[in-house]
């Protein structure tokens, strides 16, 4: 119940809890993504409208001039009525103006300044209105002015086609507005440019980005973000597991050492009792019959007893170890002082042999015995693993505060299905093997807190490192 309980609160914190962070951040970036797009597009916009804009103005400020250069050169034969009919002719034609007409006086102030400068003015007055002095050649004098009123609706319906969703106003050089596209949202982000035939302002909407904007722009990385999430999630389970996995099968590793032990502690004296006393008789019996027969019997008995006791000795060794007095020794002594019985069984075999002592001493605080039986099992494994002859290295080394073991042989090394279950018991690829070896001298080496380490190769040979902490 702890352990759901604890998943549950792993999985609100390692993927709920930012799934919904990055979501909202995910939704507040496109928010700013967006917005930033849409204002650069209002700014695109904008401009193109003042563009269009100055060129409309330049378009029919020039045709008015045009037209005034050319009434000028008549002025002397032309009636007021016929330059009137020009007019409307011309306005019927050009749908940019609204009215034109002709006065031949200065009525307001702007007339008198286009009188005064000769040059066409653009009045802002309520409706824009273009001033085009006519000037006679002979006396350059000015003897009217064409009065042309543009139509504000041509001028909005040409920006609605280029950017129909926004807002957009004209304001005149005093702040007047001249037109207006949309409503204008005074809370929202404006954009503001100028034209460059008048002192007028265009100013732009930038549209807000709604809800559903957002959602539809941010929903494929959200969905991504989940995803990952809960990959990292599943990869975590896994690891975690794994983890639990390995722990439980160390558990289990251990309660089968420990219920092995038990068994041999409570059964190891029993056995050895009548196991001597067998042994005692065995003797005796053995100098009363000499034949060669009986010979050979009793040695096979002498033979199996030892074994026997061979195997409830490590039985003792994998379960509790009885307490051993700890001495300071130095590896190479001990690996040396066993020599002998080394190369004797290496030669039996037909196996080379060799031994390399370290260059200096390796003292470890250890009990001489237990590391004895540790490397004769690890040489006789190696001898039994080259049945046909082969090469037997056993090195020493110091490595920074370790003394290292080195156990090379080039035999049938060790099969795949059986290299991964090296240290449980009773495992074995050998027919007439207990399983025990490695599994006791595991057990030595955790007692002395050392390690080891297997390294082998089907068909090249195996190399066993063993690390030793060194002592004072």
């Amino acid at each position: 119940m702890g352990r759901e309980r604890k998943k549950r609160w792993l999985y609100v914190l390692l993927v709920m809890l930012p799934c919904v962070i990055g979501s909202v951040w995910i939704l507040l970036w496109q928010d700013e993504q967006q917005q930033q797009q849409l204002l650069e597009e209002t700014k695109l916009f904008a401009n193109i409208h003042k563009n269009d804009l100055d060129r409309f103005l330049t378009e029919t400020t020039v045709r008015l001039e045009t037209l005034a250069i050319v009434v000028s050169k008549h002025i002397a034969t032309l009636k007021k009525e016929e330059i009137n009919d020009i007019l409307q002719q011309m306005q019927k034609q050009d749908v940019r103006f609204q009215r034109i007409s002709f006065v031949s006086e200065s009525t307001n102030a702007t007339m008198r300044l286009a009188k005064l400068t000769k040059q066409t003015i653009i009045d802002s007055n309520r409706i824009p209105t273009i001033i085009t002095p006519i000037i006679n050649e002979q006396t350059n004098e000015t003897v009217g002015f064409f009065v042309a009123e543009l139509r504000t609706e041509y001028m909005k319906h040409r920006m609605k086609i280029v950017y129909p969703n926004a807002s957009f106003r004209l304001y005149d050089e005093h702040g007047a507005v001249l037109l207006a596209t949309n409503k204008l949202q005074a809370s929202q982000q404006t954009v503001s440019v100028h034209l460059n035939q008048v002192p007028w302002t265009i100013e732009a909407n930038v549209p807000h980005v709604n809800m559903k904007q957002k959602i539809q722009a941010s929903l494929p990385y959200i969905l991504s973000l989940i995803v990952i999430i809960h990959i990292i999630w599943l990869f975590i389970q896994y690891s975690l597991l794994k983890r639990q996995t390995i722990v439980e099968r160390m558990e289990t590793e251990a309660q089968k050492l420990e219920l092995i032990g038990t068994l041999a502690a409570s059964t190891a004296h029993e056995i050895r009792n009548p196991l001597a006393g067998i042994k005692g008789f065995i003797q005796l019996l053995s100098e009363k019959h000499k034949d060669n027969e009986s010979q050979l019997y009793f040695s096979v008995i002498q033979n199996e007893i030892t074994r026997i006791n061979d195997i409830v000795n490590e039985f003792l060794i994998l379960g509790k170890p009885t307490a051993q007095k700890l001495e300071m020794c130095d590896l190479n002594h001990i690996v040396q002082s066993i020599h002998p019985m080394i190369e004797s069984q290496a030669h039996f075999h037909n196996v080379i042999y060799s031994f390399q002592r370290a260059d200096v001493p390796l003292p470890i605080r250890c009990s001489k015995d237990h590391l004895k039986q540790v490397v004769l099992n690890l040489a006789k494994n190696a001898i039994e693993a080259m049945p046909h002859g082969g090469e037997l290295t056993i090195s020493l080394e110091k490595q920074g505060n370790f003394g290292i073991l080195h156990v090379k042989d080039t035999g049938s090394g060790i099969p795949k299905h059986v290299s991964d279950k090296l240290f449980q018991p009773f495992v074995t690829s050998k027919q007439t093997g207990t399983g025990l070896g490695l599994v006791v001298c595991k057990r030595i080496i955790d007692m002395h807190e050392g390690t080891i380490d297997i390294h082998s190769i089907e068909k090249k040979g195996t190399t066993i490192t063993v690390r030793f902490p060194l002592g004072g």
